[in-house]
């Protein structure tokens, strides 16, 4: 495990020999690729076992595959809350990542979740009794929603305006390559289901991740925002020069360090929290604590995770494949999700994050409406093709603006003292919403059944609408120069039009053709 001084500014250029953008990959590779891998596999590993023949003798209670009639109705519902608690602890500890965040730092923080999460791993997988497995995937739920409401917020403190996108979105490539890994382990273990052994490794997986997490953590820096938040500027300028690879005293390090320091002076000298993230004032925060919400809300509201947790219910139960080609399809499905999420990569920096989230759920919410009528007609030759169809098509369009964009987005509309606690917020809200689908999703499969879709079909429709005239840009902007946006028009409704006539004041350095920002404003197009 690597370790660093805090406190010892001169040893922090040390971190793996590395400076600025080398630093930066390795912090991409070596921090946040076992963390969304932990997040994507945990999302769907429980799903592949539900059908695990050692499972379901295990916690009969919990078991729909060979029940039927009232006691299938029954167990529907408890499998629906066992799967849903997980979320419910997910909330529970991105809640708890605000109230600790600030004080513990962002890379202390993710270590005590990443242990949260282990622990919970080890419960899953040992588990002989109901009881057991539900505490498992709550503590489970804890420690992964602690990591990814923190993670993104130290990504994007320490990435530049012109790539933070794709830095923090590669995220999304990871979650669904966690998502994949649980579905081809649980396709190839469903060989071998001779033991428990098949599902107890499954469910235990999560623990290599959380072993990386707290191996690498700490060879990389602390936030400058946080360290200069809490008055430590000789290590926050020490920082700012590693991440931007200059030397400590040089003119750039000195105008960065300076923008940081005058937006921890405006927020002024009083501590602040949740409840003024409530208040509308002239920073608008209920307007960005809104927005962080919705966006979350469309994230989960528009059927994702629907797909996610029950694939091989759909394929099996719904469309009526065999159990071998349901496995298969779940598997490939939650797999062709990584083409998407590589796509919002390349073109979250080019595009911005407002294209990327209407044609998302624009193209989430036909796909759904196209899926509903494909399932209403099942007695029809060709129909379940036609469903397969869909539901690849729904998993095209849904990495592209909601596997990632929307917490980077929650991070970047926030102000320095708040950031925290408004990403905090938001992905609370995120697990809020996922609570509810894994617990009625279940319920309504046997009761309104195709119908269910028709509901994600509406809510990813308005997503679109909603984008255009409530969400400003945040691409290419500074995390500062957010504040400025929000603040500066007379009304709140009009900050997305406001942020589209505005545009970044910036200078290039020939020298080597990267983009210097020399003054984090804004002026007016010409």
């Amino acid at each position: 495990m690597c370790t660093t001084k805090d406190r010892h500014p001169l040893v922090m250029a040390n971190y793996l020999g590395l400076r600025g953008e080398k630093l930066a990959v390795a912090r991409v590779l070596l921090v946040m690729l076992p963390s969304f891998f932990l997040y994507g596999y945990n999302q769907s590993a429980i799903g592949g076992v539900l059908n695990f023949t050692p499972f379901v003798e295990q916690f009969p209670r919990i078991d729909t595959a060979t029940t039927k009639g009232s006691q299938k109705a029954d167990n529907s519902r408890i499998q629906g809350t066992v799967v849903a608690l997980y979320t419910l602890g997910c909330l529970i500890g991105a809640l708890t990542s605000a109230l600790i965040g600030n004080q513990l730092g962002r890379r202390r923080t993710i270590l005590v979740f990443a242990v949260i999460a282990a622990i919970g791993a080890a419960l899953k997988g040992t588990s002989f009794s109901l009881g057991q497995l539900i505490v498992g995937r709550i503590t489970a739920g804890i420690g992964v929603g602690g990591v990814n409401a923190v993670l993104p917020v130290w990504q994007s403190e320490c990435s530049k305006p012109k790539n933070r996108g794709q830095s923090v979105v590669v995220m999304g490539i990871y979650i669904a390559s966690g998502i994949a890994l649980a579905s081809w382990v649980n396709f190839g273990l469903s060989y071998r289901q001779g033991t428990s052994m098949c599902w107890r490794l499954s469910l235990s997986i999560p623990i290599i991740f959380s072993i990386l997490i707290c191996s690498f953590t700490y060879c990389f820096p602390e936030s400058p925002r946080w360290l200069a938040q809490r008055g430590r500027m000789e290590e926050a300028k020490a920082v700012i020069a590693v991440l931007e690879d200059q030397p400590a005293e040089s003119e750039h390090v000195a105008i960065e360090l300076d923008i940081v320091r005058k937006a921890c002076d405006n927020h002024g000298a009083r501590e602040r929290g949740f409840v003024d993230l409530f208040k509308m004032g002239r920073e608008r925060l209920f307007y960005r604590l809104s927005l962080s919400v919705m966006i979350n809300f469309c994230a989960q509201m528009t059927g994702a995770n629907v797909i996610t947790y029950y694939a091989s219910t759909i394929f099996s139960q719904s469309l009526g494949f065999k159990s071998h080609q349901s496995s298969v399809l779940a598997a490939g499905l939650l797999t062709w999700k990584i083409v998407a999420a590589s796509l919002a990569y390349y073109y979250i920096d080019r595009a911005g994050r407002r294209p990327l989230f209407m044609t998302s759920g624009f193209g989430m919410g036909i796909s759904m409406m196209c899926l509903a009528i494909a399932v209403s007609q099942l007695e029809h030759p060709g129909a379940g093709t036609g469903a397969t169809f869909f539901l690849f098509m729904f998993m095209f369009f849904f990495p592209l603006g909601f596997l990632g964009a929307n917490f980077l987005y929650s991070a970047e509309i926030a102000p320095q003292d708040l950031r925290i606690h408004l990403s905090a917020i938001g992905t609370s809200a995120h697990w809020l919403f996922n609570f509810v689908i894994a617990e009625v999703t279940p319920i309504a499969f046997a009761t309104i059944g195709y119908k269910y879709y028709i509901v994600y079909a509406c809510t990813g429709v308005s997503v679109l609408p909603m984008v255009y005239f409530l969400f400003p840009e945040t691409n290419g902007r500074s995390l500062e120069d957010m504040d400025r946006i929000f603040s500066g028009p007379q009304h709140w409704w009009q900050v997305p039009s406001a942020a589209e006539h505005l545009q970044k004041s910036a200078i290039v350095d020939i020298e080597n053709g990267d983009e210097k920002i020399e003054k984090f404003g804004y002026v007016e197009e010409a």
